[in-house]
């Protein structure tokens, strides 16, 4: 598992998944905003969502990334 073959493949495979999930991601935002038939409300109201919910991930990531340096059971093998 530490081979630096699977180390290699695991990133690209990763890389080429998030690439394409961004890039889809991007485009069914762009069409849902430009979108004529949808209410101005009802595209705040999901945005607002959407983004909330981004806001709350990013700090749970932020915070647990912190917190990874100093973590002292990091190490423990169960």
């Amino acid at each position: 598992m530490n081979d630096d073959a699977v180390r290699w493949a695991r990133g690209i495979g990763w890389l080429l998944f998030l690439g394409a999930l961004l890039i889809l991601f991007g485009i069914g935002v762009f069409k849902f905003l430009t979108d004529p038939g949808t209410e101005l409300t009802l595209k705040f109201l999901i945005s607002a969502l959407y983004l909330g919910l981004g806001a709350l991930f990013v700090s749970v990531l932020r915070q647990r990334l912190v917190e990874r340096k100093s973590d002292k059971y990091k190490d423990v093998e169960i």
